[in-house]
């Protein structure tokens, strides 16, 4: 299906969804909470810790579709937080890595960073539909809160009326001068502080009864400032760590949910006739997954934190908006990978090893350097490589201009193929061709596809294998596998009924869904809206649920939970604190 046609089935699709919703009317809050790196089979997986108030109730009162996946590439926080309220994939919202460069004005930029050196949403090329809505009606309210600036500021978009996040460097909640400055940022700050958790310890709460995974497992890194196992203690407010350990720990999720209590109240969401948007981005299970690991007794213990957490935010909403006045939706940016040192010697008591690993992107510099050197002499520069922000490879321009690039392309992906933990390896010039690489199954080819930008995707385009991972957190994300695409999705509120579904949704949906509830018009996207019995209409560029099942085999059928009961060494492998 062409973009145009998708277009026209989205205005098909929409005024049909307002069509079916007209005797309701819309909310006059909607409240998207992304909680980074949940991957969707945590809300089954950690269901025996959690109580009856909060991801329970959200099942019980509201709508849960247990096979949600997106369907790009390159799972990040940037691409992840730009799809959510754009509706689109980083084809269309140029949102192609946390970090890429630009062909057209020969930069390499981080996703959230302007020419005049601030973040704001300058690199995001769709309109979220906070941006629709304020273009609308400059009364309605569009907030943005989180740890993480590109988190807030991509999900909130251009219009945003108040947009906050934390900065870890002054220790300080702030915004840029992108978006206007809160009457209430000296009040958060004041309230909301890092310091109040100086020297606060973070303790196991799940009793032994209920089975959760060890507490010290090889590879795992460390606290800031500690080691592998609980008790964790946030270091004293003096430390260069200080900050670090906060980030670490369930205390800095109690700072967002402050903020974004702080924001209901100050800007009086859904109090008015204009309706409102509030985002809220928690960062600490990205940060918890990073240095644990997935099937880490720490980010059990995070979930049942995360678990009270929202009892209080809809306890909150509901006495200050009203259940049917309000739709919270909970949803997440991308799933994450299992620990290459952990599931590769899983099954070793069977005489089996799971292929798993780590790309290095010294090891991937070094490859293309080294077989571009032997065929054409060393480079003009001092690399035939310009940067590697993965998935991307980007040449040196000034060291391969004199040189023929086909025979060049040819070269570098030759010999990175022959890398034991590269799956693909294909360049831009293949994928602007709209070909798949040699050996990719329809589905992986239409991920690609929808992770590709003609000015902003890389000469060469690499991705592991699966089990493998870029780089040295303990666990990371950022492939086209269905253990980074799997992410969590429910919804809540006076419009939503309950519901269990095992349908096959995105979260490119939500926008578009908004944009119905709203009576917006947001122009062509990826996503499609849902009727107001919570059923999606069908798009017929979609795969079909039994053919995605088919064909997507989630790690954890293969590994029984909890995976490991086995490693309880205390050595583990170090991180740094280098969060994606």
């Amino acid at each position: 299906m062409t973009f145009f046609r998708s277009y026209l089935f989205f205005i098909a699709a929409a005024v049909l969804c307002c069509t079916d919703a007209s005797a309701q009317k819309p909310p006059r809050l909607v409240v998207v909470v992304s909680f980074d790196q949940y991957r969707g089979d945590y809300p089954t997986s950690f269901s025996r810790f959690v109580g009856s108030r909060g991801f329970a109730r959200m099942q019980k009162d509201g709508a849960t579709f247990s096979q949600c996946y997106y369907e790009h590439a390159s799972n990040l926080t940037g691409p992840g937080h730009a799809s959510l309220l754009t509706g689109c994939y980083p084809s269309h919202t140029g949102i192609v890595g946390n970090d890429f460069c630009d062909i057209r004005t020969d930069e390499c930029v981080y996703c959230v960073a302007d020419a005049d050196g601030a973040v704001s949403a300058t690199q995001l090329e769709m309109p979220t539909v906070g941006d629709k809505l304020r273009e609308r009606d400059p009364r309605s309210k569009v907030v943005g809160v989180s740890l993480k600036d590109r988190a807030a500021i991509l999900m909130c978009g251009k219009g945003a009326s108040t947009c906050v996040w934390f900065d870890d460097a002054s220790g300080t909640w702030t915004t840029s001068q992108a978006f206007p400055r809160p009457t209430w940022l000296t009040s958060l700050n004041k309230e909301v502080s890092c310091t109040t958790y100086s020297k606060r310890q973070w303790t196991m709460q799940i009793p032994a009864s209920l089975d959760p995974a060890y507490d010290s497992v090889r590879a795992e890194g460390a606290f800031a400032g500690g080691d592998n196992a609980f008790p964790h203690d946030v270091l004293p407010a003096t430390s260069k760590d200080f900050v670090a350990s906060v980030m670490l720990s369930p205390f800095s999720m109690d700072m967002v949910f402050d903020a974004a209590s702080m924001a209901l109240k100050k800007e009086r969401l859904g109090k008015d006739g204009s309706p409102d948007l509030l985002c809220v981005g928690v960062s600490t299970t990205d940060y918890v997954g990073h240095v644990f690991g997935p099937d880490s007794r720490e980010v059990q213990e995070l979930y049942v934190r995360a678990d009270k957490r929202i009892e209080r935010f809809i306890d909150e909403l509901d006495q200050r908006v009203g259940r049917a006045n309000y739709v919270l939706i909970i949803t997440s940016d991308h799933g994450v990978a299992p620990i290459p040192e952990v599931i590769r010697d899983l099954p070793q008591q069977q005489g089996a090893r799971i292929d798993a690993g780590r790309v290095m992107r010294k090891e991937i510099r070094a490859i293309v350097d080294s077989v571009l050197t032997l065929r054409f002499g060393p480079p003009r520069t001092s690399s035939y490589v310009r940067a590697i922000h993965a998935p991307s490879l980007y040449l040196n321009d000034t060291a391969v201009s004199a040189l023929n690039r086909a025979e060049v392309l040819a070269t570098s992906v030759g010999a990175l193929r022959k890398h034991p933990g590269l799956g693909i390896v294909t360049t831009r010039d293949t994928l602007a061709l709209g070909d798949c690489p040699d050996g990719t199954d329809e589905a992986t080819c239409r991920y690609l596809r929808n992770s590709f930008h003609a000015a902003r995707t890389g000469d060469i385009v690499l991705y592991p294998k699966r089990y493998w991972v870029f780089g040295t957190n303990t666990a990371t994300h950022g492939t086209p596998h269905d253990y980074d695409r799997y992410v969590p999705m429910m919804l809540l509120g006076g419009r939503i009924k309950p519901q269990r579904s095992k349908e096959m949704v995105a979260p490119v949906d939500i926008a578009p869904t908004i944009a119905a509830w709203f009576g917006l018009s947001i122009g062509p996207v990826d996503g499609s809206p849902y009727h107001s019995n919570n059923t999606k209409l069908n798009r017929d560029h979609w795969i079909s649920a039994r053919r995605l099942r088919a064909i997507t085999i989630f790690w954890t059928s293969l590994v029984p939970s909890p995976m490991v009961r086995s490693f309880e060494s205390r050595q583990y492998f170090s991180t740094g604190y280098s969060f994606t």
